[in-house]
């Protein structure tokens, strides 16, 4: 029994040994060397290669070896060419079938990004979503990967011509092309938006990189109009106002005046409301636009004039409610049109709703105001540099007062004696200086006023 036993025993470990092998042998099987990377497994080759630096298995999908060292020798090809920055030639193929128009759409469902990726004011992108209209109809159809700097030119030389606008009437392409702003800023943005859908394209790596890279600008600062040009005088503002109320358009003019006493921008005034004048600490609190700082204007005796007159007609919330709704604000298109219409029937010069805080600008800095305190003044972020590069004026009146100020000679006193004047002033400094070092015109240092201590 004990034997019997025994080689039950040994027949189970055989067993048991014998199936282990078997198994070691199966998996053997299944990945049998063929060569240099080639195996056998299930009677197709495989290969072993990397793929982003980390090794796997590729099927090869035969079993014809000569076929299988093919396929090794092209992945090895694709290994070698992304490791040193070249791609396949299937991909640049690939990458050359999407036209512009598939690309705006990709930027319009990714919210239409900055190039920092970050989401933009709902007003920028209404209006970029106006100019990729433009852009589609003139790129939609291109290829993305073979649009060139010369394709800028061509839309330039097609936008200016009025193609765009073509399949109107002549009275309507005419206003339209009245509004191209002498046409090359208005190209120069439509051109700065198809660069951006290049750039989110070129970020996704569907292109390789962006066509318009090197693009120079066709406008010029010197024709560039800034709103300080496009700014009332103190008396074209008396006549606007009063040619709008002669008219019975007081809200029109209300909004006209508010907006030169204040310095808002547009979209920051017609939505206020009443809740926003705080008539004890004589400050209208508001919401500013593009980051602005300063959440507050002051109530001057010119704004206060003005406010308590619309207080008198008012029948809304609102500071400026639309005419056919009281609960709705004011339409801002209607507003510069009216404006229009006041300059042309006057027979003045152009005037913008920024150019009204142009005006306001103006009048603090003949008021003495810094550019440091007008632009915190006025809630933009940019600081000094914006009111003297863009906002900054005086009138030739002011600077006319302000140049008779000058004394080119000296002028006598009453007692016969020269006046001191700040040039002697600076001609004897270097007298006093000397005269510390016991120099001749020491003697001049009792005459220097703020001196004496010396």
């Amino acid at each position: 029994m004990k034997t019997s036993r025994a080689v039950s025993q040994q027949e189970q470990a055989s067993l048991a040994k014998g199936s282990s092998g078997t198994e070691r042998g199966a998996a053997k099987a299944e990945f049998e060397r063929l060569g240099k990377c080639l195996y056998w497994k299930g009677g197709k080759i495989v290969a072993r290669v990397r793929v982003n630096g980390k090794p796997t298995w590729r099927g090869t999908g035969t079993d014809n070896p000569v076929e299988a060292r093919r396929w090794l020798k092209k992945w090895q090809s694709e290994e070698w060419m992304d490791d040193n920055g070249f791609e396949p030639t299937g991909v640049v193929l690939h990458r050359e079938r999407f036209t512009v128009g598939e690309l705006i759409d990709a930027y319009i469902e990714a919210g239409m990004p900055t190039r920092k990726m970050r989401p933009k004011r709902p007003a920028t992108i209404k209006a970029e979503k106006t100019c990729l209209r433009v852009l589609r109809s003139y790129f939609g159809g291109m290829q993305a990967a073979s649009v060139a700097l010369g394709d800028c030119d061509r839309f330039r030389d097609w936008r200016l011509a009025g193609g765009y606008f073509a399949n109107g009437s002549a009275d309507a392409q005419r206003k339209r092309m009245a509004r191209l702003k002498r046409g090359t800023p208005s190209v120069d943005l439509e051109l700065t938006i198809l660069g951006n859908v290049f750039n989110l394209a070129v970020r996704r790596g569907t292109l390789k990189s962006n066509p318009l890279v090197g693009r120079g600008r066709y406008s010029i600062a010197e024709d560039t109009r800034h709103c300080r040009e496009v700014a009332p005088t103190p008396e074209g503002l008396k006549q606007i106002e009063y040619w709008l109320r002669e008219r019975s358009q007081h809200g029109m003019a209300d909004a006209v005046c508010f907006l030169a006493f204040s310095g808002l921008r547009i979209g920051e005034a017609l939505p206020l409301d009443w809740e926003a004048v705080d008539w004890g600490e004589k400050v209208i609190h508001v919401q500013r636009e593009k980051r602005g700082i300063m959440p507050w204007v002051p109530i001057l005796p010119e704004m206060e004039s003005l406010l308590c007159d619309m207080r008198k007609r008012s029948a809304s919330h609102l500071l400026f409610p639309s005419p056919f709704d009281p609960n709705k604000v004011r339409n801002g298109s209607a507003f510069r049109d009216r404006l229009a219409a006041a300059c042309r029937s006057l027979g003045i010069g152009h005037v913008t709703p920024h150019g009204l805080r142009s005006y306001f600008v103006t009048q603090a800095r003949q008021s003495g105001l810094s550019d440091a305190e007008i632009a915190m003044l006025i809630g933009d972020k940019t600081g000094p540099a914006i009111v003297a590069l863009t906002y900054g004026d005086v009138r030739p009146d002011h600077l006319l007062r302000q140049a008779q100020r000058i004394r080119l000679t000296v002028q006598a006193s009453q007692t016969g004696e020269p006046e001191a004047s700040s040039i002697k002033s600076s001609i004897t400094l270097p007298d006093v200086s000397a005269g510390l070092g016991l120099a001749p015109g020491a003697a001049n240092v009792e005459q220097t006023p703020g001196l004496q201590g010396l």
